[in-house]
């Protein structure tokens, strides 16, 4: 029997596999968000499982649904000029890319 920790504590406490299973998971759940808006709930749960703590957990999935807000913003190029004045549609549209991660991140308090 090997002396190792489980893959998931190893990737909870150790730097490089920490930064390299976050970076994935944002990754993956960006991806997903792109296809279809369930995308950000399963972003918010993938960057937040890699957390040490739940408080991270929940940190992480906001960072989640920011760096998935900037990539929209990327992708609607020159007419992102235009979003500010769109008052409703911008707030369902940050209030869903912050807030379904969060959901999402109700995932690390479930795995321990």
């Amino acid at each position: 029997m090997s002396d190792s920790p489980p893959l998931l504590d190893r990737v909870r406490t150790e730097p490089r596999p920490h930064a390299a299973a976050l970076a994935a998971a944002v990754g993956v759940g960006v991806a997903l968000a792109s296809v279809h808006w369930l995308g950000l709930i399963a972003a918010g749960a993938l960057a937040s499982l890699v957390a040490p703590t739940v408080r991270r957990g929940v940190a992480y999935a906001v960072g989640a649904g920011v760096v998935a807000l900037a990539a929209f913003a990327g992708s609607i190029g020159p007419a992102a000029a235009a979003v500010p004045g769109m008052r409703p549609v911008v707030y369902v549209t940050v209030g869903a890319g912050l807030g379904l991660p969060l959901l999402g991140s109700l995932a690390r308090a479930v795995v321990p």
